[in-house]
């Protein structure tokens, strides 16, 4: 069996701040990302003319492929629960941005 350096065994933290656009890169971005290990959700901004904003959550699985790093939205068995409670923070997120926008527009 072979070993991973702890550097690689690190997992990352498992919610993160919601993504700032960076100057040098272009395209659309997550406005919040959360992650346990190798699992992902991230929710998306889109705008509607007629509704004005909703919100789109994707999820996947990072996996390395020998040097690459490759994403699928295939998950096993012992992924199900935690893909739940990565949708269940995206469920808080995006309720958190409707209650701002009903209060903003109350205002």
């Amino acid at each position: 069996m072979a070993t991973r350096s702890a550097a690689a065994n690190a997992a990352p933290p498992s919610r993160s701040a919601p993504a700032t656009k960076s100057p040098e890169r272009s395209g659309n971005l997550p406005v919040f990302t959360t992650r346990h290990r190798a699992l992902k959700a991230a929710v998306w901004r889109n705008e509607s003319a007629e509704n004005g904003p909703f919100f789109n959550v994707t999820v996947s699985r990072s996996y390395k492929d020998g040097d690459d790093w490759h994403e699928s939205s295939s998950f096993g068995f012992d992924d199900v629960l935690i893909v739940a409670e990565l949708l269940r923070t995206c469920y808080g997120f995006i309720s958190r941005e409707h209650a701002k926008q009903s209060e903003e527009r109350q205002e």
